[in-house]
């Protein structure tokens, strides 16, 4: 029942904030372990993610695997979950799954495919899209993944697109879906394909499991490699989403997460007397990808082909030296306007914000220009 103002008028409900960059992260964290634990740990002996496999393969063949297929699949799982435990990972930005969709890589009727290994973002990696991708008659999309084995001409590259778990029954065929076993974690591969001396293979008819075809999922992955620019990211002590590590050379925040745990683990139970000094617990580095960093491919015929500098800054602009240190900010604000909409409220909160210049890149500074965002006192009152 919709609850009234005491003017009739009904109340308007908060819209639910999003969660924080950093929770994010844990999320893209988590993912990772997930699927190294699909790919490896056995379930009587066979990896997880072989019976996936083996399902992928009945809808092609309509025939079960036989031995050396099996073999030939064991080896996969081991490969995949090696490259899982090792994987570079990043977070993307809400909005770039749809400029994904709108590259020409997705848009266009051909690919030319560069050397992969010197414009892929690490050899073996995973992209989390906190707003999934959504393709026409795909499931949505939580993640994108490759693992790169071999050098030059004997290069392998395999791809995977990452759904929701409980989706993945809705397209099977129901004795296909009840007899394959899938995790109980909240997402789980739905198309491999492998690229190895020009030729792309898939593993599965993409149709049942609702992911994209084999060309497409290549196109996924470099179009999510050209909108993210190299960029080399300074080796910090633990820096803080929100705490403004903001290296006007670095597109992307680092976060040191603790690493999630292998599934099954048990803790030690150790007596009062053989106590031991606990381990620091590992972390793994998290890349949070700013949101107006991706930017639009260099071969875009409608990119401007200015100095980079962007529309808004006159000819004449200088960039300007900030010192201050703090600054009051609005904690939501790609979502502000929805939430405002939506009746709810914005507070802004105070965040530390480092020495930096602002302005147009690539131009000199005005040393006759300062802003000042925050005292670094209050100002005096009568």
């Amino acid at each position: 029942m919709t609850q009234t103002t005491p003017t009739g008028r009904p109340e308007l409900i908060s819209a639910a904030a999003p969660r924080p960059a950093v929770h994010q992260a844990y999320d893209a964290e988590r993912t990772r372990a997930h699927l190294a634990d699909f790919w490896g740990r056995p379930l009587r002996g066979i990896p997880y993610g072989m019976d996936l496999l083996r399902t992928m393969f009945i809808t092609v063949t309509a025939q079960d695997l036989t031995y050396d297929q099996a073999l030939y699949y064991f080896n996969l799982c081991d490969n995949n979950a090696a490259a899982f435990r090792t994987s570079d990972v990043w977070v993307a930005p809400h909005s770039m799954g749809q400029r994904i969709t709108e590259h020409p890589f997705l848009t266009g009727n051909s690919i030319t495919v560069d050397n992969l290994e010197d414009i892929a973002r690490a050899r073996d990696g995973l992209v989390y899209f906190p707003t999934p991708i959504r393709l026409d008659d795909c499931l949505p999309l939580h993640g994108l993944a490759w693992h790169m084995a071999g050098t030059g001409d004997d290069l392998t590259v395999d791809f995977e697109t990452i759904t929701a778990t409980h989706l993945l029954p809705t397209r099977l065929p129901p004795l296909l879906a009840s007899s394959t076993k899938l995790p109980r974690t909240p997402y789980c591969p739905n198309g491999l394909a492998t690229l190895h001396g020009g030729i792309l293979n898939g593993y599965s008819n993409p149709d049942m499991f609702g992911a994209p075809g084999t060309a497409t999922i290549l196109a996924l992955l470099l179009a999510f490699w050209d909108l993210r620019r190299p960029t080399d990211v300074p080796d910090g002590p633990d820096p803080t989403v929100g705490s403004e590590n903001e290296d006007e050379s670095s597109d992307e925040d680092v976060v040191n997460v603790p690493q999630h745990p292998a599934s099954g683990t048990k803790k030690a139970n150790r007596g009062r007397k053989n106590k031991r000094g606990s381990r620091a617990q590992r972390k793994r580095r998290i890349r949070i990808i700013r949101e107006p960093a991706h930017t639009p491919s260099r071969s875009d015929p409608a990119r401007p082909a200015a100095d980079g500098s962007g529309p808004n800054w006159k000819d004449g602009t200088l960039r300007w030296e900030v010192k201050e240190k703090h600054q009051n900010r609005c904690p939501n604000p790609h979502q502000h306007r929805a939430i405002i909409e939506a009746g709810g409220e914005c507070k802004p909160v105070r965040v530390p914000v480092r020495a930096h210049l602002n302005g147009p890149k690539g131009r000199d500074a005005d040393p006759r220009r300062a802003v000042r965002i925050v005292p670094d006192r209050p100002p005096h009152q009568p």
